[in-house]
């Protein structure tokens, strides 16, 4: 059995392909109208026709497979989801906080709004 998944590349997908014992096999990145794969020349390739499956069911970056030979999906473990990176800034002084007074949020709008010249009316 050969499954594939999918993930976000950037503004890209990479589909790669497994083989029946998980072990990785190629991958290539996609997008719905071009595949880096060897096929990727032809009017379409199975990345392209998978992509819109993926997309489809929300299985980008999940724990979902898809067999392409029975067109079926798999699911597999937590351990197989994309991890998303996360950063945590910690910003410490020594210094007591400021006492915030006004805030000018529309520095750069017009002092008036513009008037209209003419309000079509409905009856």
């Amino acid at each position: 059995m050969t499954l594939y998944n999918c993930r976000h590349s950037g503004d890209q997908y990479r589909i790669t392909k497994f083989d029946s014992d998980m072990n990785p096999q190629g991958s290539y990145l996609l997008s719905l109208e071009e595949c880096e794969c060897p096929a990727g020349v032809r009017p379409s390739c199975r990345h392209r026709q998978m992509l819109p499956k993926f997309i489809a069911r929300g299985h980008v970056g999940d724990e979902w497979f898809f067999d392409f030979d029975r067109g079926g999906w798999v699911q597999m473990g937590p351990e197989w989801t994309q991890q998303t990176e996360t950063h945590t800034i910690i910003y410490t002084t020594n210094e007591p906080p400021l006492e915030i007074t006004h805030v000018e949020l529309f520095v750069d709008a017009p002092q008036e709004p513009p008037s209209p010249t003419h309000i079509p009316r409905r009856f």
